[in-house]
């Protein structure tokens, strides 16, 4: 219990700190307004990149800037990664899931339904590697059936957009 007791308060302090930096997000709002002025004419996604961009740069610039909570920030951020095993690697494969995700979502824009049943078949796949593995005996049990349960999800899913592509068809 010893090991999770400063877990927990550094991710109480990591919450406090979030909050707090919302607060901080209220004062960027005249840079907000400017921006929204200045992107006008610029198709939505590129609003909402550079929005995006705003959102994570103040921030991350409020919470540096903080002298009485940098180090703090950091030293929480280090406990939280290494009690959840983060690495490098971890946070790689973070930004390429997001990178890989949004270049999916633009895909599936344009071909839905060759997407519906990408997905689909992805899911089966990941669902019969995930199968045999199977050993009650093992640890990883659990986040197998846990993500044999996520390739239902995916399978709807794939079914869904393939649903969706033949009624924009039929209009």
């Amino acid at each position: 219990m010893t090991l999770v007791s400063p877990a927990i308060g550094s991710v109480a302090h990591f919450i406090g700190l979030v909050l707090a930096q919302s607060a901080a997000m209220l004062l960027g709002l005249p840079v907000y307004i400017f921006l929204k002025n200045r992107t006008l004419n610029l198709p939505r996604q590129w609003q909402q990149l550079i929005f995006a961009v705003f959102a994570v740069v103040w921030s991350g610039l409020n919470t540096l800037l903080w002298q009485q909570t940098r180090s703090r920030t950091i030293l929480d951020i280090r406990l939280i990664a290494g009690f959840m095993n983060w690495g490098l690697l971890n946070l790689l494969v973070a930004f390429g899931v997001f990178a890989v995700g949004w270049i999916a979502y633009e895909g599936k824009k344009a071909h839905q339904f060759r997407y519906g049943v990408i997905e689909i078949l992805v899911a089966m796949v990941t669902a019969m590697i995930s199968a045999s593995g199977i050993d009650f005996a093992k640890p990883d049990t659990f986040t197998r059936v846990a993500t044999i349960i996520g390739c239902v999800y995916i399978v709807s899913r794939g079914l869904e957009n393939m649903a969706k592509y033949d009624v924009q068809k039929a209009t």
